[in-house]
């Protein structure tokens, strides 16, 4: 009889595919709730297209990666697998910002493509390089700080797992490294490709450290053509010595700016974006507060991704965040103050930690459906956390490199190994049980670490599980391998069977 059952519930899916023949019955409020949200993202689509329909027409058919954000929808969906009630909530309130803030922006980027015709809109434009906050730009109003690679790297692969094989080959295929990361193998992919807009007044590059990044920099820089800059900002940030030189490079960067763009630097503009910055941090580490509780609705997939997101597009420029936030904050108070459990199938809490497999952005919502393990936060939520001082614009400025040197990848991979490992006391403060450490495959520099972080598993109470990926290339370790890595620890390690068998084991491999 169970075996029938399971056979039953494997056909949920259309074949080859993570997607459900059939919506997600959550009872008659929760559903009609879902709907509505589904409905507001429709809305949210009308708008982008309504920037500039023609352009973003052609934009679809220029580039490739524009394709795979045709399948927002169901990243939507699967965003929202398990969640009930205040849970269902806040990731809807949040996953909806996301939406709005990066349709927005590859709105503004189709509208000055010089390739679709020279405007002025593209002048405003000045790209930043992976992982730089846009904090940066705080004091140029005028102008529109944009992430260079995200687009058409880390979002587009969220959407379609086989949307960066294709550059990576190409990167492969111009005699590169195979072996590089997989988040600077697919930029220059897609440099080489020629895939890039062709937006902007000028580009502030990163100084990530390492051979990888140092690479895509290069060729990202020959194929743009536009003047740019190195952010020279230090990498030991923990030393205070090197304040004097990161005030230096942030005086460095508004020079560039406004003799590339011909705006002047705007000090009390600057203000408004660096007293917005402090509030959404003030937000978070409230949300941190609710988060160590038992009665928290905020987890799952979309928490962590929303904590990168305004790291790399809001910056204290984007009021919706704060207001998202306000209202996050109202469910989350609400459902603690009833002493209400958001996630009642978790049997177990989880840090999430290292580079993730962004082919499967859905895998703690798959951890807390098939195993009952409720990811509280992931290491990109612990990065980018900094209140800038606001006694002085030198402060502020010295403030602002420490949020870029505590940034998504930077704080963890060049503060001093130390801070890869600090997963423990974090897992500590927010009542985990387990560490999920994601084995990014490329990544040199934390696999560096497997041995020591391995040592130190046999002295701790906290479980720690091992899950391979190769983070953007789905073709080397596929997502039914990491639920088989996944399955064989829980049931040879933790000794337990799963909530939902059926989950285990099934052909997503063609699926977004």
């Amino acid at each position: 009889m169970a075996d029938k059952k399971i056979m039953d519930e494997q056909n949920r899916f259309i074949e080859g595919t993570n997607i459900e023949k059939h919506r997600e019955w959550r009872g008659l409020k929760d559903t009609w709730y879902d709907y509505t949200q589904w409905i507001k993202l429709l809305v949210i689509v009308m708008k982008f297209v309504a920037i500039s329909p023609f352009r973003i027409a052609r934009g679809v058919l220029e580039y490739r990666w524009m394709g795979s954000y045709l399948a927002a929808f169901n990243m939507r969906d699967r965003c929202m697998e398990g969640l009930r009630g205040p849970a269902l909530q806040v990731a809807n309130e949040q996953l909806n910002t996301i939406m709005s803030a990066t349709t927005t922006q590859i709105g503004q980027m189709m509208k000055g493509d010089r390739r679709f015709g020279d405007n002025d809109f593209a002048k405003k434009i000045v790209l930043l390089e992976q992982t730089m906050p846009p904090e940066i730009m705080a004091g140029f109003p005028n102008l529109i700080p944009i992430p260079l690679e995200v687009y058409q790297g880390l979002l587009n692969c969220y959407m379609d797992q086989n949307a960066c094989p294709f550059y990576i080959d190409v990167m492969e295929n111009a005699g590169l490294p195979a072996d590089s990361c997989r988040l600077s193998a697919n930029a220059t992919g897609v440099a080489i490709n020629d895939d890039f807009p062709k937006i902007g007044a000028c580009v502030i590059e990163n100084n990530m450290p390492c051979d990888s990044s140092t690479m895509n920099s290069q060729v990202i820089d020959r194929r743009l053509g536009l003047p740019s800059l190195p952010a020279e900002v230090p990498m030991r940030w923990e030393d205070r010595n090197t304040d004097k030189y990161s005030l230096v490079q942030m005086k460095r960067i508004i020079k560039f700016v406004e003799d590339s763009t011909g705006e002047k630097f705007d000090e009390q503009a600057f203000w408004d974006v660096i007293n917005r910055h402090n509030k959404e941090v003030s937000n978070e580490m409230e949300k941190w507060e609710f988060m160590q509780t038992p009665y928290s609705p905020i987890g799952g997939t979309v928490g962590a991704l929303y904590h990168a997101t305004y790291f790399t597009f809001s910056g204290g420029r984007n009021p919706a965040f704060v207001k998202t936030d306000e209202k996050v904050l109202k469910i989350a108070k609400d459902c603690y103050e009833q002493k209400l459990n958001a996630f009642p199938k978790a049997r177990h809490r989880a840090i999430m930690w290292g580079g993730p497999a962004c082919y499967w952005p859905q895998f703690p919502n798959w951890l807390y459906n098939c195993w009952g393990i409720l990811v509280v936060a992931a290491m990109d939520s612990f990065s980018g956390n900094v209140t800038i001082p606001t006694t002085s614009l030198d402060d502020a400025l010295v403030g602002i490199a420490r949020n870029h040197e505590t940034g998504v990848m930077r704080r963890h991979l060049t503060g001093g190994w130390q801070h890869l490992v600090e997963f423990w006391g974090e897992a500590e403060k927010f009542s985990c049980d387990m560490v999920i450490l994601n084995n990014d495959i490329t990544c040199k520099g934390a696999l560096g670490l497997t041995g020591v972080i391995l040592d130190q598993a046999k002295d701790k109470k906290t479980r720690l599980m091992m899950v391979s990926n190769d983070m953007f290339n789905h073709v080397t370790i596929s997502r039914a391998d990491m639920r088989k890595e996944v399955n064989d620890y829980m049931r040879a390690v933790m000794q337990e069977e799963p909530l939902d068998a059926s989950l285990c084991d099934y052909d997503d491999y063609e699926g977004w």
